[in-house]
């Protein structure tokens, strides 16, 4: 089914470019990218990428050097393909998933070399629910939905071929000062259920720009070593896209 939005967010070309603070450092940086649509198993898809990189001296503690990118489908907004890379100073990994959503099934196939703990490779074949988001299609999904004045938001969410349902709640809505200017803003709070280093400890939210294109503006995560801050300094609009389809028909 369709279930596009009467207004597409995504232009061809957006760009958002965070700063990563830890316990009051910046830590890094990650960007976010909207790339040229694409074609899986005969649909047109969205390319979504992430990328995350250390700076040089909080490298000199812990490098990091990681991407991830999702193919996510244009008219049923669900994702078909999500792929991480890690470069880091104790570990490398190379994970691939992929969804089928008509046989809700999932293939996840993780290579993970640890400095400590050695070589691991796991492959898995796994029911999943039909509509199911990954890591990060789950944010561009919440840049679609309505979120309403003390909203929720529930959807199901896959990661390392587990199924859980997302649940984001609408906080409030507030002027967050930003180093592009003053946004109107919705803020969030998801509930996570991630592991690892990552695993939510406390509170998480997500702030919003309350318009059309809804950026990403804010995310705060308290984790298992203390807690991190994404904080948004450049965004680039892009510009409306034409999509794959329609190309095709004008050529």
């Amino acid at each position: 089914p369709s279930r596009r939005p009467e207004k597409d967010p995504f232009w061809l070309g957006e760009k958002h470019v965070f700063d990563i603070t830890y316990f009051g450092v910046t830590a890094g940086e990650f960007t976010a990218e909207v790339l040229p649509n694409k074609v899986i198993n005969k649909r047109e898809v969205y390319h979504f990428k992430g990328s995350a990189k250390t700076t040089p001296f909080f490298g000199n503690f812990y490098r990091v050097d990681d991407y991830i990118e999702s193919f996510w489908d244009f008219q049923g907004l669900f994702s078909h393909r999500f792929h991480l890379v890690q470069d880091e100073t104790k570990q490398t990994r190379d994970a691939l998933e992929l969804y089928d959503q008509e046989k809700q099934e999932t293939f996840y196939w993780n290579r993970w070399n640890h400095k400590e703990k050695g070589y691991h490779e796991a492959k898995e074949l796994q029911p999943m629910t039909r509509f199911s988001q990954d890591s990060l299609t789950s944010l561009y999904y919440l840049r679609v939905v309505p979120l309403p004045d003390a909203g929720v938001v529930t959807f199901p969410v896959i990661s390392e071929g587990k199924v859980w349902e997302a649940q984001v709640t609408v906080i409030r809505r507030e002027i967050l000062h930003t180093p592009m200017g003053r946004y109107k803003a919705v803020v969030v709070k998801p509930e996570t259920k991630f592991g690892g280093v990552l695993q939510n400890r406390g509170d998480s939210f997500l702030w919003f720009s309350d318009d059309e294109r809804r950026y990403m503006l804010r995310m705060e995560a308290q984790v298992k070593i203390g807690t991190v801050i994404a904080a948004c300094k450049r965004i680039e609009d892009g510009e409306p896209r034409t999509s794959v389809a329609a190309t095709a028909a004008k050529e």
